[in-house]
């Protein structure tokens, strides 16, 4: 399932004939509690489970670096450890792989993002992709846009949905590490916290009091196993769906 793990010949065989996933993340500051690759682990692990679930697909090695973290989404770039792409080296980045895998026979596509800020540079890199690849198709997931309004009610109850902007090193986030990755999670360090305003508009260099200095954004203690391991398996049956939809079912 995993490119990394196949030979070349293993990789000629398989690559033309299945769905080629590709999870997109960042290295980005995720609070006290969670690790640098949060932006990483979540794709990669629905990316393993859609492909299994569908039973036809295989797993590129994930781009582990996303665009810069905007302030009131991210913290921003003031945190040691969060290590950002300019927007058109993550552009030609997520060609160069979406092109050279095509050249290998690659031609349906599933970019399973993990980090707020990629959508709009990953979505220039599938425009530029297609250009010279009329015979390929791309679907872009990003993993909050397939939560369902009574999964948001289900997760936020007694605390508030902020929208998923706001929504970082948080409730799903720090719910998914749970149920994906829980020896990475430090849970004796799960904070709740959240700026002192948000504006309604962006200003750089951003102001000290809309960045908490946890890099918490929200309530994290209300995150838990349980809701980890519901919204990871919501997300992948309608992930799942739509791949079906677009690819398995013409």
């Amino acid at each position: 399932m995993f490119v990394s793990n196949m030979t070349w010949l293993e990789y000629q065989k398989e690559v033309p004939r299945r769905i080629v996933f590709l999870p997109v993340g960042s290295l980005e500051q995720h609070g006290p509690h969670l690790p640098l690759g949060v932006d990483v682990v979540i794709p990669t692990n629905f990316s393993r489970m859609v492909s299994e679930a569908l039973g036809n697909g295989v797993i590129l090695p994930a781009i582990t670096y996303g665009y810069k973290s905007h302030p009131t989404s991210g913290g921003g770039q003031v945190f040691p450890g969060t290590t950002s792409l300019n927007g058109v080296t993550l552009i030609n980045l997520v060609l160069d792989v979406l092109s050279e895998t095509y050249r290998h026979g690659g031609r349906k596509f599933v970019i399973v993002n993990g980090h707020y800020e990629n959508e709009a540079f990953v979505t220039e890199a599938i425009d530029l992709f297609l250009r010279n690849a009329p015979d390929a198709k791309v679907i872009l997931l990003s993993w909050w846009n397939q939560v369902s309004n009574e999964m948001v009610d289900y997760l936020f109850a007694g605390a508030g949905f902020p929208g998923w902007d706001t929504e970082h090193a948080s409730i799903t986030e720090t719910s998914l590490m749970l149920y994906f990755a829980p020896d990475q999670v430090r849970e004796d360090a799960i904070i709740n916290d959240q700026a002192k305003w948000k504006p309604t508009y962006s200003v750089y260099p951003p102001p000290d009091d809309i960045i908490p200095q946890s890099g918490v954004l929200y309530k994290a203690k209300y995150a838990s196993k349980e809701k980890g391991e519901k919204l990871a398996k919501h997300v992948t049956e309608n992930c799942v769906s739509i791949v079906r939809a677009e690819f398995q079912d013409k």
